[in-house]
């Protein structure tokens, strides 16, 4: 794990993005995720209302990484798109899971590649993808359950940690800062890991994915936040873009985020290749002391 942190593995890593040209990877994979956030939305919608949640103020939860225009152009979008009809949701689901899918086949194409994977049955891969995008709209139920209920938790306990004076020891805002930010990260580390595990598993190295999957969470978490505070906190992009600027801003963080999960694959690759010289360095050292005693 050293490795990676080295200037060799910061090298390495930065050499493999572009021979692959991982950019024009990362472009691809933004289209198709947000061809994928928008009916993904109305799913996520109906969810929350049947928890007694309004979405906008769920999405207001994680406003610190979500940039402001992004955040924009989908509050607008769910505005519009308000309605609780099950006509309305059969085709937010049927559509969801369609450009999922599709987004999920180019993603797996793309870390095929960099796991060095062969073989597989094509019509396998084709079904799985189908069965990741539910899986996806699944968790994100699972997050969505999750975060209201970790607020009710919060805001019950409350009271009693005002009537003991703990709560002098313990700030509730902060605590459901960190509790939100925590699942977020929990939930997004699985499913990268889930990725990395089922594109990897027929690659020639012995790759072990979780140190990538960390790695995109956490980098996505923090890369997301300063890129939020720079646009806040930047020229008035509408001024520039006029109507746009949201679309833009959107396909920007799209963008970033692709490039983070090709370069956790990358990570995971290049820690791999580096244990697997190591190993048979070892190797030879070895035959080579058996064979001289």
């Amino acid at each position: 794990m050293n490795h990676i942190f080295s200037f060799k593995g910061i090298i390495g890593v930065l050499e493999r993005f572009f021979a692959l040209e991982m950019n024009r990877a990362s472009a691809a994979l933004s289209y198709y995720l947000i061809m994928t956030l928008f009916p993904m939305l109305i799913c996520v919608q109906w969810i929350l209302s049947a928890l007694g949640e309004d979405i906008v103020a769920f999405l207001e939860n994680f406003s610190e990484i979500i940039p402001a225009g992004a955040l924009a152009i989908i509050e607008d979008y769910l505005v519009y798109s308000g309605s609780q009809s099950n006509g309305l949701l059969i085709i937010g689901v049927s559509a969801a899971i369609i450009t999922g899918a599709s987004a999920f086949r180019m993603l797996s194409n793309t870390l095929r590649e960099i796991f060095e994977s062969r073989g597989g049955n094509d019509a396998v891969r084709f079904a799985f993808s189908f069965v990741y995008a539910i899986a996806f709209l699944v968790a994100v139920y699972i997050l969505g359950i999750t975060v209201v209920a970790g607020r009710w938790l919060i805001n019950l306990i409350e009271p009693i940690l005002e009537t003991t004076g703990f709560i002098k020891l313990l700030d509730i805002a902060n605590l459901w800062n960190w509790f939100r930010f925590i699942i977020l990260n929990i939930v997004s580390s699985a499913m990268l890991y889930i990725v990395y595990y089922c594109n990897a598993w027929r690659s020639p190295y012995h790759i072990n994915v979780l140190p990538g999957a960390v790695f995109g969470s956490l980098v996505f978490t923090v890369v997301s936040g300063f890129f939020s505070w720079f646009i806040s906190s930047s020229v008035n992009y509408s001024a520039i873009y006029g109507s746009l600027a949201s679309v833009i801003i959107l396909m920007l963080w799209l963008y970033l985020f692709s490039n983070i999960i090709l370069i956790g694959a990358l990570i995971n690759k290049e820690i791999s290749e580096n244990k697997n010289e190591k190993s048979k360095l070892h190797g030879d050292v070895h035959r080579f002391i058996k064979k001289k005693l």
